[in-house]
């Protein structure tokens, strides 16, 4: 049987997981939505992501 923890760890895990793998693609890309804030390298760094600089219009 699963403990009451098991659920929020995976999906702790695999939400890293996801950010990890968008984190190495974003590194690799050429942003072109001319609205985006695009963080340099020691910024991203310091929030751990660059989802948090995203906003709709």
């Amino acid at each position: 049987m699963p403990e009451p923890g098991d659920f929020a760890k995976a999906s702790y895990e695999r939400v890293l997981e996801l950010l990890r793998e968008h984190h190495e693609w974003f590194s690799r890309s050429i942003p072109l939505i001319a609205s985006e804030n695009v963080p340099s390298p020691a910024v991203r760094e310091a929030v751990v992501s660059d989802l948090g600089n995203r906003y709709a219009e």
